[in-house]
């Protein structure tokens, strides 16, 4: 296909010509059996839609639509096309798409897909024929759908089409998603055959297991080498100066069928898509890439229309005969358990409603009394209503996430995940369903403000939070049980003021305390631990410092630390090679190595060390700790530049002025904050070897970018603008002198 610049602005079918050529030569004596049913092309991205003669006259409804995602969110060069068909009375769409290159834009790539999601749509002609089908994706019966209404799309789908309004959906192309490893680090697992390993690290693997991105798809086993990057003409992966590391960038998937159900008790995903063979094409050398192909096997629906009216008439006449009119239902628990759930990560439990009654079930949640919300904000419910016949099951889902925008009440034990929901049957009864589950603490979105006075580590500030409100419940129920056996009023008022004088003593002396603290608390200790390990020469002069990601067994057990207040232990983050420094007194200077948080691991700890390449060792510790850092200030709650100061901060870059003005307006924690991370990146591009100075500088400008982020309901007129002011923003800030 074109790359010149021409191409993204322009539609020229020569290349879609050419394609179709080829392809209808590739098959030979048998091309006369063929017919091109649809193709759509976006630029770069083509795609072509054959059939057998033979089915012809049963393929009807074709559309064709596509949408640009790339610069501005418009230009063609990246985005998505599609086709949408009805074949006997089924409906198929066949998605092609190109998303966002580069290892570290992960949140691009899944930004594209939702975009690609919502704003892709084709006309569609309803049918009475299938309008039971529609109505079951509209209904909150299709998770694709139910993704869109989440999202805020509206749209008449009588009338019109998702990409999700299908019953088969295939979804293939360069979703460009990489593995979160080095390059030598994934040759090495290759020349071992470590495919599985590889898998685990794989992005799109990750997302979609996180529920960011494609989890309403499925995709076969990758029994295959990577499919990008390899020298053209070659099998050889990218050896240029680049060596950009071997990743399985070209994907198919497909949606997932609805949960069958097979009996009362068990519920199986039985796809009605069956995947006959997943692989790559590694004879084809016209590319830097490598094709990927499937091979499936699908069931199609076909309608007998004169059954159907007759099965239609019987059950109108059985159920205006019927007297049982009520509707009944049971469910299969009354309980969503999500046990332990941690951070950022997503769960998701099921359970099923029947309807065990003679006549039509709707179902649908209803709010709770004084509230206008069916759940809340870290719980998704799907589908949310719906109609079952006489004997139907559903599988209701239960999702929960609890993100930077909603963790600070759970961190600070104002929240917990403890909800009643309310799953109504019209002219039936009520069941209530309890949400339970235990949320695990952490440091990452909390507030600065917060954690800087917290002297102990998160983990045991909740505990002594469980335990302060436990205490305070007792003891409210014990002044409750007093005041209602007292039986002289003078005697209560009297207690009562008595109380009312203790509450003002006590809350006299805790805000003379937290005054005295507030003036102490100048950076958060978890913050400082990070720094304390990498602020030194010897880590500040490896190479591939920030130029990498680092392990991510080894980021969670960091993350478990700065939790727990753990120390770390050098022969986790270093595989074993202390320095010969090391000293019992925990203190050190910039130009010694850290020693101040070595530990010894528990037997438990040990059963996950992993295992490194000894060369990379040291990097590996060190991007490990920078991306837990980052990951860190991506999750505060409020970034380091309050989204209140966002304009002035862009503004202030290019004015020494402005500069000045924007530090004295800063809330005191944040100009802390700042100044730190400031100062220990100085040092970091300092002290970079002379040849990788320059790399490290753009890196450090463009993930650090995290610090200054507009609220979330701030729409930028240009994102890839604002993107380069930010960046502009702490290069401004790395250029300024010694005191900043």
């Amino acid at each position: 296909m074109e790359t010149n610049k021409d191409a993204y602005l322009r539609y020229d079918p020569t290349k879609e010509n050419a394609w179709l050529k080829a392809i209808f030569d590739a098959l030979g004596p048998k091309a006369d059996d063929y017919y091109k049913v649809a193709t759509q092309q976006l630029v770069t991205i083509l795609i072509i839609v054959i059939a057998k003669k033979q089915h012809e006259h049963f393929i009807s409804d074709v559309e064709m639509n596509y949408v640009g995602v790339g610069l501005m969110n418009l230009m063609g060069n990246k985005g998505g096309v599609g086709v949408r068909l009805r074949f006997h009375d089924s409906y198929l769409c066949f998605m092609g798409c190109h998303l966002a290159a580069f290892t570290d834009q992960v949140d691009r790539r899944n930004q594209d897909f939702g975009e690609i999601c919502k704003r892709l749509t084709f006309p569609h002609r309803p049918d009475p024929l299938t309008s039971y089908i529609t109505h079951s994706w509209n209904s909150g019966g299709d998770e694709g759908v139910s993704y869109l209404e989440n999202e805020g799309v509206l749209q008449d789908w009588s009338q019109k089409a998702s990409v999700f309004h299908t019953d088969h959906l295939i979804w293939l192309g360069d979703l460009n998603y990489r593995i979160n490893l080095t390059e030598p680090e994934i040759k090495s697992h290759l020349r071992q055959n470590e495919l599985d390993f590889l898998v685990d690290y794989d992005q799109l693997t990750i997302e979609r297991r996180a529920g960011r991105a494609f989890t309403m798809f499925r995709e076969g086993s990758i029994n295959f080498m990577p499919t990008y990057k390899f020298d053209a003409g070659t099998n050889q992966y990218d050896s240029s100066a680049k060596r950009r590391a071997p990743s399985w960038t070209d994907r198919i998937l497909w949606k997932k069928e609805h949960v069958r159900i097979t009996d009362a008790d068990t519920n199986k995903h039985e796809d009605a898509i069956k995947l006959v063979k997943y692989q790559n094409c590694m004879d084809m050398m016209l590319s830097d890439h490598k094709p990927v192909y499937a091979l499936m096997e699908t069931q199609v629906r076909k309608i007998n229309s004169k059954k159907q009216a007759e099965t239609r008439s019987a059950l109108v006449r059985q159920l205006s005969e019927t007297q049982d009119n009520i509707t009944k239902g049971q469910i299969s628990s009354s309980f969503v358990e999500f046990g332990d759930v941690h951070f950022m990560e997503y769960k998701e439990k099921t359970l099923i409603l029947e309807n065990t009654g003679q006549v039509l079930a709707p179902f649908r949640f209803i709010p709770k009394m004084d509230e206008n919300e069916v759940c809340p904000t870290w719980l998704r419910v799907h589908p949310i209503s719906g109609i079952l016949g006489p004997g139907e099951k559903v599988v209701i889902h239960f999702e929960i996430l609890i993100d930077p925008t909603i963790s600070s009440p759970f961190n600070e034990c104002k929240e917990e995940i403890d909800n009643i929901l309310v799953l109504r049957l019209e002219n039936g009864k009520d069941f209530f369903i309890v949400v339970t589950g235990q949320y695990q603490p952490t440091c990452f979105g909390v507030n600065l403000e917060r954690l800087a006075l917290m002297s102990l580590p998160v983990s045991e500030v909740a505990v002594a939070l469980d335990k302060k409100k436990s205490l305070s419940s007792r003891i409210n129920r014990k002044k409750s049980i007093r005041s209602s056996s007292s039986k002289s009023s003078d005697s209560t008022s009297s207690n009562s003021g008595g109380t009312k004088s203790g509450t003002n003593a006590t809350t006299s002396a805790t805000e003379t305390t937290d005054s005295r603290i507030q003036q102490q608390a100048t950076l958060p200790k978890e913050l400082w631990r990070v720094l304390n390990f990498l602020w030194n020469k010897n880590m500040l002069c490896l190479d591939y410092l920030f130029l990498d990601h680092g392990d991510r067994v080894i980021s969670e057990y960091i993350r478990r630390c700065l939790d727990t207040g753990e120390q770390f232990d050098t022969n986790v983050l270093l595989s074993g090679q202390r320095k010969q420094d090391s000293s019992d007194n925990g203190t050190n200077d910039d130009d010694s190595s850290v020693n101040s948080d070595e530990a010894t691991l528990t037997d438990k700890n040990e059963t996950t060390t992993p295992e490194i390449m000894e060369d990379e060792n040291e990097t590996v510790g060190a991007n490990s700790m920078i991306d837990i850092l980052v990951a860190f200030l991506e999750c505060l709650p409020e970034p380091v530049i309050p989204a209140a100061m966002y304009k002035q901060a862009l503004e202030a870059a290019n004015s020494t002025e402005a500069m000045a003005q924007f530090k004295s307006d800063l809330p005191h924690i944040h100009l802390n904050v700042l100044l730190y991370i400031t100062s220990f990146l100085k040092d970091a591009i300092k002290y970079a070897p002379e040849s990788y100075r320059d790399a490290r500088t753009t890196r450090i400008a463009e993930i650090f970018t995290v610090m200054v982020r507009p609220a979330p309901e701030y729409k930028e007129q240009n994102p890839e603008l604002a993107k380069q002011k930010r960046a502009d923003f702490i290069l401004s800030l790395l250029n300024e002198g010694t005191n900043l």
